[in-house]
């Protein structure tokens, strides 16, 4: 593993970024960054019994200089930094005039702010390079946004835009950056934040009943660092209903008011 290429995990410490880990450190020498102080530590060491390399760095919330200061600590141990994968931390939902401004404001900096200060961070590293990797992975409501997820599909929807202007500005510097769409998975239900407990059991719910896996999801993540496209989506689900709003726009648009007049009465 002494020359083995190495991949950061921002995020790394949730149940996909172990899972991630866990099918990335038979390649890779796996960082795992996140606020989890805890459990990403646990993660790590079980890699070491497995007799792989890996190490975690805490990453504060909000706190940009915490991203430049794990690049650094990265490239003083290894000497390189090949991959970044970006995973979500948490999920927000409910209905658009129960989210407040300071909530707004709140996922603006955790999700968007954080996701563009890793990618500052990280590109710094790549350019000397000349090469690498980045893949920000959003949940499908940035793609398929539907009710009483406004302000999570206005946070995944500006992240696969920045990733989107990024693919094309770095367009032959031998550096791709791409978004990748993931399922509300089951594992996801923890880190739901939701304005009403009607609005996070409804969630909670959708979550257990994704037809999706945690290790699919992880595998098509993995996959995806090999591929070349500013957009990946993971599942067949989401493929079908990404290619029905786009083709078929009004019947999409016709199941998303049905939906609507389900999620709220009126």
């Amino acid at each position: 593993m002494k020359h083995a290429p190495v991949l950061l995990i921002h995020h790394g410490d949730t149940p996909l970024g172990e899972a991630l880990a866990q099918r990335a450190c038979e390649h890779y020498r796996v960082v795992i960054t996140g606020e989890d102080g805890f459990r990403g530590p646990q993660i790590c060491a079980h890699l070491h019994a497995k007799g792989k390399e890996a190490m975690f760095l805490e990453s504060r919330k909000g706190e940009s200089q915490d991203h430049r200061r794990n690049v650094d600590r990265i490239l003083r141990r290894w000497q390189q930094l090949d991959v970044v994968i970006n995973l979500p931390c948490h999920v927000s939902v409910g209905p658009f005039e129960a989210t407040a401004a300071n909530q707004w404001e709140n996922h603006i900096q955790s999700q968007l702010m954080d996701t563009v200060h890793l990618c500052q961070s990280t590109l710094t590293a790549l350019r000397q390079q000349q090469r690498g990797r980045i893949l920000n992975v959003i949940i499908e409501y940035g793609l398929l946004p539907v009710p009483m997820t406004a302000c999570q599909s206005a946070m995944a929807g500006a992240i696969k835009a920045l990733s989107n202007s990024l693919y094309a500005e770095l367009h032959g510097s031998g550096i791709n950056v791409s978004a990748v769409a993931i399922p509300l998975l089951a594992e996801c239900s923890d880190h739901i934040e939701a304005s009403d407990p009607l609005s996070a059991a409804r969630f909670r719910r959708q979550a257990n009943q994704t037809a999706a896996q945690l290790e699919e999801v992880a595998d098509a993540i993995f996959t995806a660092i090999q591929c070349d496209g500013s957009l990946q989506i993971t599942t067949p689900e989401i493929r079908s209903q990404w290619r029905q709003k786009r083709w078929f726009r009004r019947r999409w648009e016709q199941a998303l008011k049905q939906l609507g007049s389900r999620y709220r009465s009126r």
